[in-house]
Protein backbone atom coordinates (compact mmCIF):
# COMPACT_ATOMS: atom_id res chain seq x y z
CA UNK A 1 0.00 0.00 0.00
CA UNK A 2 3.12 2.18 1.02
CA UNK A 3 4.93 1.35 -2.29
CA UNK A 4 1.55 2.01 -4.32
CA UNK A 5 1.08 5.83 -2.33
CA UNK A 6 4.95 6.45 -3.30
CA UNK A 7 3.93 5.70 -7.57
CA UNK A 8 0.98 7.39 -7.08
CA UNK A 9 2.67 10.52 -5.53
CA UNK A 10 5.29 10.66 -7.94
CA UNK A 11 3.40 9.91 -10.53
CA UNK A 12 1.55 13.05 -10.03
CA UNK A 13 4.50 15.19 -9.27
CA UNK A 14 6.40 14.32 -12.18
CA UNK A 15 2.83 15.64 -14.38
CA UNK A 16 2.68 18.58 -12.54
CA UNK A 17 6.33 19.39 -13.01
CA UNK A 18 6.33 18.70 -16.24
CA UNK A 19 3.01 21.15 -17.38
CA UNK A 20 4.85 24.10 -15.20
CA UNK A 21 6.83 23.65 -18.53
CA UNK A 22 4.95 25.94 -20.72
CA UNK A 23 7.47 26.14 -23.66
CA UNK A 24 7.35 23.50 -26.45
CA UNK A 25 10.01 22.50 -29.28
CA UNK A 26 9.14 20.32 -32.11
CA UNK A 27 11.97 18.72 -34.23
CA UNK A 28 11.93 17.78 -37.70
CA UNK A 29 11.19 14.20 -36.49
CA UNK A 30 8.12 14.65 -35.14
CA UNK A 31 9.78 14.47 -31.44
CA UNK A 32 8.19 17.23 -28.89
CA UNK A 33 9.43 18.37 -25.23
CA UNK A 34 7.55 20.75 -23.11
CA UNK A 35 10.19 22.50 -21.65
CA UNK A 36 12.21 25.53 -20.12
CA UNK A 37 14.13 27.21 -22.52
CA UNK A 38 16.41 28.92 -21.18
CA UNK A 39 18.95 30.05 -24.16
CA UNK A 40 19.23 30.59 -28.39
CA UNK A 41 22.64 31.16 -29.35
CA UNK A 42 24.71 30.60 -31.48
CA UNK A 43 22.20 28.60 -33.56
CA UNK A 44 22.12 26.14 -30.69
CA UNK A 45 19.27 26.11 -28.42
CA UNK A 46 19.16 25.66 -25.00
CA UNK A 47 16.43 23.46 -22.65
CA UNK A 48 15.29 22.01 -19.55
CA UNK A 49 13.02 18.95 -19.40
CA UNK A 50 11.72 16.41 -17.29
CA UNK A 51 11.87 12.75 -18.93
CA UNK A 52 8.88 10.37 -18.50
CA UNK A 53 10.30 8.75 -15.80
CA UNK A 54 10.82 11.65 -14.15
CA UNK A 55 14.59 12.65 -14.53
CA UNK A 56 15.13 16.11 -14.83
CA UNK A 57 17.67 16.76 -17.69
CA UNK A 58 19.14 19.85 -20.11
CA UNK A 59 19.89 19.74 -24.02
CA UNK A 60 21.27 21.72 -26.23
CA UNK A 61 20.36 20.71 -29.67
CA UNK A 62 21.54 22.67 -32.88
CA UNK A 63 18.51 24.83 -35.39
CA UNK A 64 19.43 22.34 -37.87
CA UNK A 65 17.23 19.39 -35.92
CA UNK A 66 14.39 21.88 -34.93
CA UNK A 67 11.10 22.81 -37.22
CA UNK A 68 10.34 25.26 -33.96
CA UNK A 69 9.71 26.10 -31.00
CA UNK A 70 7.38 28.20 -28.42
CA UNK A 71 8.37 30.59 -25.73
CA UNK A 72 5.99 32.78 -24.38
CA UNK A 73 3.07 32.00 -26.49
CA UNK A 74 5.16 33.00 -29.48
CA UNK A 75 6.23 30.82 -32.27
CA UNK A 76 9.92 31.23 -33.77
CA UNK A 77 10.82 28.82 -37.02
CA UNK A 78 14.21 27.60 -37.04
CA UNK A 79 13.65 25.61 -40.29
CA UNK A 80 14.91 27.14 -43.19
CA UNK A 81 14.80 25.90 -46.88
CA UNK A 82 17.96 25.05 -48.66
CA UNK A 83 18.05 26.88 -51.77
CA UNK A 84 20.88 24.82 -53.28
CA UNK A 85 18.64 21.68 -52.69
CA UNK A 86 16.24 21.59 -55.40
CA UNK A 87 13.15 19.02 -53.37
CA UNK A 88 13.92 20.52 -50.18
CA UNK A 89 10.69 21.12 -48.55
CA UNK A 90 9.23 24.55 -48.16
CA UNK A 91 8.75 25.83 -44.60
CA UNK A 92 4.91 24.49 -44.72
CA UNK A 93 5.56 21.51 -46.18
CA UNK A 94 8.28 20.41 -43.43
CA UNK A 95 5.59 21.78 -40.61
CA UNK A 96 2.90 18.95 -42.20
CA UNK A 97 6.09 16.56 -42.31
CA UNK A 98 6.73 16.70 -38.47
CA UNK A 99 3.38 16.85 -37.47
CA UNK A 100 2.61 14.20 -39.27
CA UNK A 101 5.88 12.24 -37.49
CA UNK A 102 4.44 13.78 -34.28
CA UNK A 103 1.03 12.26 -34.51
CA UNK A 104 2.75 8.73 -35.73
CA UNK A 105 4.60 9.09 -32.22
CA UNK A 106 1.43 9.88 -30.33
CA UNK A 107 -0.72 6.72 -31.37
CA UNK A 108 1.14 4.08 -33.39
CA UNK A 109 2.24 1.14 -31.72
CA UNK A 110 2.29 -1.66 -34.18
CA UNK A 111 2.54 -4.54 -31.37
CA UNK A 112 0.92 -7.27 -34.31
CA UNK A 113 4.46 -6.54 -35.91
CA UNK A 114 6.15 -7.95 -33.06
CA UNK A 115 3.69 -10.60 -32.13
CA UNK A 116 3.46 -11.79 -35.38
CA UNK A 117 7.35 -12.07 -36.61
CA UNK A 118 7.99 -13.59 -33.36
CA UNK A 119 5.37 -16.10 -33.32
CA UNK A 120 6.51 -16.85 -37.77
CA UNK A 121 10.15 -16.97 -36.51
CA UNK A 122 9.53 -19.84 -33.77
CA UNK A 123 6.89 -21.54 -35.56
CA UNK A 124 10.11 -21.57 -38.94
CA UNK A 125 12.88 -22.32 -36.33
CA UNK A 126 10.83 -25.41 -35.09
CA UNK A 127 10.13 -26.88 -38.64
CA UNK A 128 13.99 -26.12 -39.66
CA UNK A 129 14.47 -28.85 -36.94
CA UNK A 130 12.66 -31.51 -38.45
CA UNK A 131 13.71 -35.07 -39.34
CA UNK A 132 11.56 -36.51 -41.60
CA UNK A 133 11.14 -40.24 -41.99
CA UNK A 134 12.47 -40.45 -45.40
CA UNK A 135 15.54 -38.12 -45.03
CA UNK A 136 17.18 -40.98 -43.69
CA UNK A 137 17.32 -45.07 -44.17
CA UNK A 138 16.28 -46.40 -40.28
CA UNK A 139 18.01 -49.57 -41.07
CA UNK A 140 21.55 -47.54 -41.87
CA UNK A 141 20.98 -45.34 -38.75
CA UNK A 142 18.89 -47.19 -35.71
CA UNK A 143 19.68 -44.74 -33.41
CA UNK A 144 17.83 -41.76 -35.62
CA UNK A 145 14.42 -40.40 -34.47
CA UNK A 146 12.40 -38.90 -36.85
CA UNK A 147 10.06 -35.28 -35.45
CA UNK A 148 10.56 -32.02 -34.57
CA UNK A 149 14.54 -31.30 -32.87
CA UNK A 150 15.44 -34.23 -34.78
CA UNK A 151 18.13 -32.37 -37.14
CA UNK A 152 20.37 -29.73 -36.63
CA UNK A 153 19.30 -25.96 -37.34
CA UNK A 154 20.25 -24.60 -40.93
CA UNK A 155 20.30 -21.01 -42.02
CA UNK A 156 16.66 -20.38 -43.01
CA UNK A 157 15.60 -18.95 -39.50
CA UNK A 158 18.39 -16.51 -39.67
CA UNK A 159 17.46 -15.04 -42.77
CA UNK A 160 13.82 -14.80 -41.69
CA UNK A 161 14.54 -11.19 -39.42
CA UNK A 162 15.80 -9.66 -42.40
CA UNK A 163 12.98 -10.51 -44.22
CA UNK A 164 10.14 -9.80 -42.08
CA UNK A 165 11.81 -6.98 -41.49
CA UNK A 166 12.30 -5.87 -44.77
CA UNK A 167 8.25 -7.16 -45.50
CA UNK A 168 6.83 -5.13 -42.73
CA UNK A 169 8.61 -1.46 -43.39
CA UNK A 170 8.56 -1.24 -47.04
CA UNK A 171 5.08 -0.66 -47.90
CA UNK A 172 3.24 2.40 -46.85
CA UNK A 173 0.13 1.85 -44.90
CA UNK A 174 -2.72 3.71 -45.06
CA UNK A 175 -3.22 6.23 -41.91
CA UNK A 176 -6.57 5.86 -40.27
CA UNK A 177 -8.61 7.98 -38.73
CA UNK A 178 -7.96 6.93 -35.29
CA UNK A 179 -4.14 7.55 -35.40
CA UNK A 180 -4.37 11.02 -36.52
CA UNK A 181 -4.10 13.43 -34.00
CA UNK A 182 -4.61 16.81 -35.78
CA UNK A 183 -8.07 16.14 -37.45
CA UNK A 184 -6.96 19.17 -40.34
CA UNK A 185 -4.30 17.43 -41.72
CA UNK A 186 -6.74 14.30 -42.84
CA UNK A 187 -5.99 13.92 -46.77
CA UNK A 188 -2.73 15.89 -46.46
CA UNK A 189 0.66 13.72 -48.36
CA UNK A 190 2.73 15.86 -46.65
CA UNK A 191 1.38 14.68 -43.62
CA UNK A 192 1.02 11.41 -44.59
CA UNK A 193 4.31 11.10 -45.33
CA UNK A 194 5.78 12.53 -42.25
CA UNK A 195 3.77 9.91 -40.48
CA UNK A 196 4.71 7.12 -43.21
CA UNK A 197 8.43 7.42 -42.64
CA UNK A 198 8.01 6.70 -38.69
CA UNK A 199 5.64 4.58 -38.82
CA UNK A 200 7.75 2.19 -41.21
CA UNK A 201 10.55 2.56 -39.07
CA UNK A 202 8.44 1.17 -36.11
CA UNK A 203 7.51 -1.74 -38.00
CA UNK A 204 10.83 -2.17 -39.40
CA UNK A 205 12.46 -2.54 -35.60
CA UNK A 206 9.07 -4.97 -34.28
CA UNK A 207 9.50 -6.96 -36.80
CA UNK A 208 13.44 -7.41 -35.83
CA UNK A 209 13.08 -7.63 -32.29
CA UNK A 210 9.96 -10.00 -32.67
CA UNK A 211 11.93 -12.25 -34.95
CA UNK A 212 14.94 -12.64 -32.43
CA UNK A 213 13.21 -13.36 -29.94
CA UNK A 214 11.50 -16.00 -31.89
CA UNK A 215 15.03 -16.94 -33.05
CA UNK A 216 16.52 -17.22 -29.92
CA UNK A 217 13.43 -19.06 -28.78
CA UNK A 218 14.03 -21.29 -31.31
CA UNK A 219 17.56 -22.18 -31.16
CA UNK A 220 17.27 -22.29 -26.71
CA UNK A 221 14.43 -24.91 -27.47
CA UNK A 222 15.90 -27.16 -30.22
CA UNK A 223 19.21 -27.37 -27.35
CA UNK A 224 17.15 -28.44 -24.75
CA UNK A 225 14.89 -30.89 -26.35
CA UNK A 226 16.81 -31.99 -29.04
CA UNK A 227 16.34 -35.97 -30.13
CA UNK A 228 19.40 -36.70 -31.99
Amino acid sequence: MKLLFTSILFSISTVTLAQSYKDSILLLNGISYNANITEYKGGVLHFEYITKKGHYKTLEMTRSRIFSYHKNGTESIMYQKNPDIIDDFEVHEMKRYAIGGYDARQTYNPRYVFWTTLVATYGISLWDTYLTQKAFNPVQFPDLNAGFFGKGPTMVPFVAPLVFSLGFAMPKMRVKDKYIVHKNYHGDQMYYNGFNDYSRKKRLFGALKGSAIGLGLGLISYSILKIN
